[in-house]
């Protein structure tokens, strides 16, 4: 009996140690994951930018050359 003590006193520290390494790990992961995917979503707003403005100076161009026609 003593000696199963002694051995589930002595396991307690790196398993628990374990498992706040995993537990870390996985909030990592879940945090890289959420950079990844918010800079996906930026970088859609971008272009959708972008393709806003190049319609823009497409109709814009085109206005000016109605008109000046």
């Amino acid at each position: 009996m003593l000696i199963n003590n002694l051995i589930n006193v002595s396991l307690s520290a790196p398993a628990s140690l374990g498992l706040a390494y995993l537990a870390m790990s996985e909030s990592i992961s879940i945090l890289m994951e959420n950079a990844v995917s918010a800079e996906r979503d930026s970088q859609i707003v971008q272009n959708a930018a972008v393709t806003q403005c190049c319609a823009l100076m497409i109709s814009a161009g085109a206005a000016f050359a109605a008109h000046s026609g």
